[in-house]
């Protein structure tokens, strides 16, 4: 009860805030989708199949769709403050992952912009990592994705790489030579929680802290075009689970300290274009035992996101295909495999992700999109097959 009166308070208190204030001009938008699917067919990995339902995270995998369903709902207030100063709250009231019927309330983004020049801006508060393309541009989901599944490399919930972050990012824009320029991005923030999951948003207790540096060249010519570099580093405090079974739950007083030394980049390249859009993304992540409990050794996870789409019938109709796949270390790793709740720590197994889609996009409406799409799982837990229906929206 009190989480529903929580969630109704705080969508009020948003509305209430689309009306003007002295002379402050206040945007309000959403977006969100509902979705039909269908999950047929063996696990793609019968072996991991079982070890998740033993010691995963959830009852079910994240993000696996069955019968009717719906994501949620985000809600963006923008404040022009004044013409150099931008106040942005992003919050997502959405179902829960992992096949429960819970509904959550998660601050997405909340920052203030200070825009001084094209090539110094500065935002101060919780933003998305600087980190590659999908992580900085598509994480509104399906409204400005062009596939209905949010790659497992991205997902917040399993968190394989940093995607939000709360302190400084500097960003802005160069331009080079003709109509070419460059955009970069330096973030210094919290680091990285005891598990994976856990965003430090608030006053952070470890002087831990993860800097994030992203330069990216856009070349003129096209609706968008762009090629990118990002990297990140961050020392991680948590504990030595490593050597323990999946399942393995204890009191984090009674465990030995780990401290990690994670280190990652992404590449990625993306170009939207009048006849066919492309997006190729590459992320790689290293994470160092500092403590010499695991005798110095290095874990390391890399992965993968590659989407082709065309743009026909006067670019509403877009049919796209699709890679993914992620690469853990060895069970997991020291890291991933960490929940911590309350003070007390469990180890599960956290699968690896393989799949190829394939499906199609159309724009009915300005502000609505309605897709379909087949999704073949090559490895991990969930079902061979599997068939989506969605309608998106945005305003």
């Amino acid at each position: 009860m009190f989480r529903a009166k929580m969630v109704v308070t705080v969508i009020v208190l948003m509305l209430l805030a689309i009306r003007p204030v002295w002379a402050v001009d206040i945007e309000f938008s959403a977006f969100g989708d509902m979705s039909l699917a269908f999950s047929f067919g063996d696990p793609a990995d019968k072996d991991e199949a079982i070890l998740f339902e033993q010691f995963g995270t959830d009852p079910n995998p994240i993000n696996l769709q069955r019968g009717f369903g719906i994501a949620g709902t985000d809600f963006v207030v923008v404040a022009q403050l004044t013409d150099r100063l931008v106040f942005l709250s992003e919050v997502n009231l959405q179902l829960e992952r992992g096949g429960t019927t819970e509904i959550g309330l998660d601050m997405e983004r909340n920052f203030l912009d200070y825009r001084i020049k094209d090539w110094l801006n500065v935002q101060v508060g919780s933003f998305f990592t600087p980190i590659g393309f999908f992580n900085r541009t598509l994480y509104s989901r399906a409204w400005l994705m062009q596939s209905i599944q949010i790659p497992d490399l991205f997902e917040e919930e399993i968190a394989l790489i940093p995607s939000h972050e709360t302190g400084v990012n500097f960003y802005g824009n160069m331009p080079t030579v003709g109509a070419h320029s460059l955009n970069y991005a330096l973030s210094i923030t919290n680091g990285r929680g005891t598990d994976p999951v856990s965003l430090i948003q608030g006053r952070d207790t470890s002087n831990n802290k993860q800097v994030t540096a992203m330069l990216e060249w856009v070349i003129p010519g096209f609706r968008d075009f762009r090629i990118g570099l990002s990297g990140w580093t961050s020392k991680i405090d948590t504990f030595n689970l490593a050597t323990a079974p999946f399942g393995t739950t204890a009191d984090v007083t009674t465990l030995e300290p780990l401290e990690l030394r994670e280190i990652g980049f992404t590449p990625h390249l993306a170009i939207y274009s009048k006849p066919f859009n492309l997006i190729v993304e590459y992320a790689f992540a290293q994470q160092k035992d500092l403590t010499g409990s695991l005798g110095g050794e290095k874990f390391e996870l890399n992965g993968i996101f590659a989407e082709l789409s065309l743009n026909l019938m006067g670019g509403k109709l877009h049919p796209y295909v699709r890679y993914d796949a992620t690469n853990l270390p060895k069970d997991g790793g020291p890291y991933y495999p960490l929940r911590e709740e309350g003070g007390v720590i469990t180890r599960h197994f956290i699968p690896e992700f393989k799949s190829v889609i394939v499906g199609a996009g159309y724009d009915l409406y300005a502000y609505n999109r309605i897709k379909a799409e087949y999704i073949h799982h090559m490895a991990g837990p969930r079902p061979e097959h599997g068939i989506v229906i969605q309608t998106a929206f945005g305003f």
